[in-house]
């Protein structure tokens, strides 16, 4: 029910008390009840609006999803699309990764909208939080992808230099930097130092290998060594 029904509705309830032959002191004490009570009930509709406000699901509490790290700053998932139908859920932190296999999946908007979409490995992402959708992983290869979703609402840094020695600059935003260098055969990597707070990679063909790397660390690529692909994700 709408607003102006609703006001239609209050106005024939309370049109008897401005309307009566009551002595003036009852009466009037009657139409300050009315008017009171109209108030509350003109502001009914809204309040129950926000407090049936919609909830969602976590978007990795589910099958397929794993739990590789946590800290105050950042928690990584591996995640995979099975052929099912995941239930809607809203992204509540911005988010960002890389996916590492070839697959399909179809995302589905709130209202209904499916969207088919192909994934190639080794793309990689970043996301505002409040993106809300179900998906259903389809076809015959199975889609995997790293994500990290950023605890923090915003960066805690606003400096935009990439550490040096890590690998060459792919993307970035104003919450992260993120980093891809592909091993060279017999090419043993340089000491370098982490300028930030970092989430490091390493793909050893397609098992990822997760490592944070807290800022100020100085290093010979240890968390890379053997992997023939790493993605660093420097943290804002």
């Amino acid at each position: 029910m709408n607003k102006k029904k609703n006001f239609q509705l209050i106005a024939l309830a309370i049109r008897p008390f401005f309307n009566s032959t009551v002595p003036g002191r009852t009466i009037g004490a009657m139409r300050i009840v009315a008017i009171f009570t109209a108030v509350l009930l003109l502001a009914r509709p809204s309040q129950t609006f926000a407090q049936s406000g919609q909830t969602y699901p976590q978007p990795f509490d589910r099958d397929g999803a794993t739990k590789i790290f946590e800290n105050d700053r950042v928690i990584v998932w591996d995640v995979s699309w099975l052929p099912i139908a995941y239930p809607t859920h809203r992204h509540l932190y911005d988010y960002a990764g890389v996916y590492y296999t070839n697959g399909d999946r179809v995302v589905v908007s709130p209202q209904g909208q499916r969207s088919p979409t192909h994934s190639t490995a080794w793309d990689h992402f970043f996301f505002r939080r409040g993106v809300t959708h179900s998906e259903e992983g389809v076809g015959t290869d199975t889609l995997r992808a790293i994500f990290l979703e950023l605890k923090e609402p915003d960066p805690v840094s606003a400096d935009t230099t990439a550490s040096a020695g890590l690998g060459k600059k792919v993307r970035e935003s104003n919450r992260l930097i993120i980093l891809q260098d592909i091993a060279e055969q017999g090419k043993q990597p340089s000491a370098h130092r982490h300028e930030r707070d970092a989430v490091v990679v390493a793909f050893t063909g397609k098992k990822p290998k997760i490592t944070f790397v807290p800022k100020g660390t100085v290093d010979q690529g240890r968390e890379t060594a053997g992997a023939d692909r790493t993605y660093v994700f420097e943290l804002k």
